[in-house]
């Protein structure tokens, strides 16, 4: 017994020591993953500086000069701040030193190039901006944080492969001494029971084995529980991840190619507007450039659409539904109701699955109508797809946009159900819990 005492007291003096070199290790690689989120901050400030710089060259519109200014404020702040996380990996000192002489150097060409075009105008401007190797500086910069984030990349992996060594390390140790440690304090125990009496001895073996049992099947309950929620919010957290990047996506592609498109037109219209003979051709390019200003907002709702984020799933699906309307020749009514009780995440996940379900419509429901109804009842949302044409096959039963469908209403802990609308066709049928309302809620905290 005192052998195992002994042994428990290593095992718990392991752990730990083990504990500590985790939570250094942990915080290491928190720092590199923070040290990737500032690469990606200062990058985005540079383009928005260089956004900025080109949009005041093209057009002399000071508005442009907002991007710009920021950019100027915020990359020195954002830097240092990046050089403060990665103070720890000598690797990246090279790296960083030779980007800090790329930034000021591209600062200090788009201080030019907005300071020739304040003052020469927009021809020299040009000049200037061909002549200084802008794009050039840029492409290196944009290469030395490539190489950046792949050396944390590489950190946080190395990070990754020393928790999970560590986690194996401490499993084996600590599970091979405290298991000898229970061995020899059962061997004790065994010892002094053979000087009881048999009964006795058989009585508390029963004990023990059933008391084992029992918590042996709370623990596997526990276990399973456990991993049950962790899924649930692993699958949560993806999808939110997933949300996130359309959301940047379509940030990306309305600010970057619909400035670039814009700039362009004011551009052409400013310049050539004058020209013998080119009314036609600049009326053409008119055309072609507001198709693509077109496009990228079209991609950008596609992606995110903002209405979702600023007016609420109602707007969203009304928009929705007339964007199908006129995409497909399909007449859709939306009516949504109550949709101020959902949360965002469940309006995210109700948005998704009437788009999935409308693209089904398209593909396959050979439909002339479709109803889109939402509305909440007591402790629950219900929102309703519905059309009217050749209802469910096999094919797409088994397909797996339904089985998207399912997942995102069991995400959220409800249901979708599948069954005959109104006029033939098909209806998909989600229904989703809901918290009760504060009207609701006062009046039970009143009773």
């Amino acid at each position: 017994m005192l052998v195992g005492l002994v042994l428990f007291i290593l095992v718990a003096l392991n752990s730990y020591q083990n504990l500590l070199v985790m939570e250094e290790t942990t915080n290491l690689r928190a720092q590199a993953r923070e040290g990737v989120v500032s690469s990606g901050k200062v990058l985005s400030l540079l383009k928005d500086l260089e956004t900025g710089q080109r949009g005041y060259i093209l057009t002399g519109d000071p508005d442009y000069l907002g991007p710009y200014q920021t950019g100027l404020a915020q990359i020195g702040p954002a830097f240092d701040q990046l050089s403060q996380q990665l103070a720890h990996l000598p690797l990246t000192h090279g790296v960083r030193q030779n980007l800090n002489k790329l930034i000021d150097h591209r600062i200090e060409l788009a201080r030019q190039g907005v300071e020739t075009r304040r003052l020469q105008g927009f021809d020299e401007a040009l000049k200037a901006i061909q002549a200084n190797g802008g794009r050039v500086t840029m492409e290196a910069i944009r290469a030395d944080f490539a190489r950046l984030d792949r050396v944390l990349r590489q950190e946080i992996d190395a990070r990754n492969q020393k928790v999970a060594t560590l986690k194996q390390r401490a499993f084996w140790s600590e599970g091979g001494l405290t298991l000898l440690g229970i061995v020899l304090i059962t061997g004790a125990y065994v010892l002094l029971l053979r000087e009881q009496k048999r009964r006795i001895r058989a009585e508390h073996a029963l004990q023990y084995a059933n008391a084992h049992l029992e918590s042996e099947v709370v623990h596997r309950t526990a276990e399973l529980e456990k991993a049950r929620g962790e899924i649930a919010a692993f699958a949560q957290r993806l999808d939110n991840g997933i949300e996130v990047e359309r959301r940047r996506l379509a940030r990306e592609v309305h600010d970057q190619l619909g400035q670039i498109f814009t700039a362009l037109k004011m551009s052409l219209n400013h310049h050539f507007k004058n020209v013998p003979d080119m009314a036609e051709p600049i009326e053409r390019m008119n055309r072609l450039l507001g198709d693509g200003v077109a496009t990228a907002r079209r991609i950008a709702g596609e992606l995110r659409p903002p209405l979702l984020d600023d007016l609420g799933l109602g707007a969203a699906l009304t928009h929705k539904a007339q964007r199908f309307s006129e995409d497909t020749r399909v007449p859709c009514a939306a009516i949504i109701e109550h949709d101020e009780r959902l949360s965002p995440e469940q309006a995210t996940q109700l948005y998704r699955i009437v788009q999935e379900a409308l693209t089904n419509v398209a593909r396959h429901a050979d439909a002339s109508q479709v109803w889109i109804e939402g509305s909440a009842r007591d402790d629950q949302y219900g929102l309703a797809i519905e059309d009217n044409g050749c209802g469910i096959s096999g094919v797409v039963a088994s397909s797996l946009g339904l089985l998207s469908l399912r997942e995102r209403a069991a995400l959220m802990g409800g249901t979708l159900e599948l069954g005959p609308g109104r006029s033939g066709g098909l209806r998909v049928q989600v229904r989703l819990p809901l918290k009760p309302s504060q009207e609701k809620a006062d009046a039970d905290s009143d009773h």
